[in-house]
């Protein structure tokens, strides 16, 4: 009841019973269609194309040839089967590098090389880089109109980072790795933000720390001195020198000068009891006071008046003598 052919060609073909000399009824007609055998194959590609950054989602995408009406997809990511068995696969967990390919296994009828494979695609994933930014001040106590320079140190800012300057807030500066300022207040708060241009960089821009400015003012110094018992004197007389300073600081340093020359000693007074008729005195202070300004400062001069000492003295005569009678009268006369 069975009967294998080979080599039939398409048409109409029907079975016959014999028995000895009799022919019985044919069977039904069975046609018959031959097929030429189709290659299945299948490409893929991915979306985007190119290097990704670590986890970033990339799409595969399966193209088929004579799959047929039903195509059965087996994803494969780094050797492991994957996948929903559609002709996509997406996937946010690649390494670098890592194989995606597929297997194709076609629905079609007189195929060759199924199931196929497609061609691998080894994609590069680069590490993610978290940005960020610190700047310093050359000082952040300083005298008003100081000059201070911030200067910004970015991690993952690439080649050609670009870099905003903030002044409490406000833009300041211009796209460079320093900000320089001479009109600081105090309480001032100076940041620097960075925006990256380094692939697969994260967190930009960034926003670096905040340096808040102490601004001290500036605190002109001068001094006065007065002499006791006075400028005009007689030839001998001690006479103290004393020095008034405005901004001194905790710890002046003075220098008395009679005449330009140095004398006396690191004190707020200079005694002298040689002073000559035209001498002139000053005091030179050096202030030690933060944020002080034209230090050291040079006081006032003295000029000194010195008489010379006159040596005091009297003598008497009488007239008419100093023998007389007696009831005379006598006229003494002092010089």
């Amino acid at each position: 009841n069975t009967h294998t052919f080979t080599g039939l060609a398409s048409g109409d073909y029907k079975g016959y019973v014999v028995e000895g000399a009799n022919t019985s009824p044919t069977s039904n007609t069975v046609t018959l269609t031959n097929q030429t055998s189709v290659p299945v194959s299948v490409s893929i590609a991915a979306s985007p194309t190119g290097a990704i950054c670590s986890g970033n989602s990339v799409t595969f995408t399966a193209t088929p040839t004579n799959g047929g009406v039903t195509p059965a997809y087996q994803w494969y990511e780094g050797g492991s089967a994957v996948g929903t068995g559609t002709n996509t696969y997406t996937t946010t967990t690649l390494t670098n590098l890592e194989a995606v390919y597929v297997v194709l296994t076609s629905s079609e009828t007189c195929v060759t090389g199924n199931p196929a494979t497609s061609n691998t695609i080894n994609t590069t994933v680069n590490p993610n880089l978290p940005v960020s930014v610190s700047i310093a001040a050359s000082a952040t106590t300083i005298c008003a109109g100081t000059s201070v320079t911030f200067t910004a140190t970015p991690t993952n800012g690439g080649t050609t980072p670009v870099y905003q300057w903030k002044l409490n807030g406000t833009n300041v500066g211009s796209n460079s790795t320093t900000y320089t300022s001479t009109t600081l207040a105090t309480g001032d708060i100076v940041t620097c933000q960075l925006t990256s241009n380094a692939t697969c960089a994260t967190g930009s821009p960034a926003t670096s720390n905040s340096i808040t400015m102490t601004v001290n003012p500036n605190l002109p110094v001068s001094v006065t001195i007065a002499a006791n018992p006075g400028t005009t004197i007689c030839s001998g007389t001690s006479v103290t020198f004393t020095a008034t300073p405005i901004n001194g600081g905790t710890t002046p340093v003075y220098q008395w000068k009679v005449n330009g020359v140095n004398v006396g000693s690191n004190s707020s007074t200079y005694t002298s009891s040689t002073l000559a008729s035209g001498n002139t005195v000053t005091c030179q202070v050096t202030s030690n006071a933060t944020c002080a300004t034209g230090s050291p400062a040079t006081s006032n001069t003295l000029t000194m008046t010195v008489n010379p000492n006159l040596p005091v003295s009297v003598s008497i005569a009488a007239n008419p003598g100093t023998t007389i009678c007696a009831g005379t009268s006598v006229t003494f006369t002092a010089t």
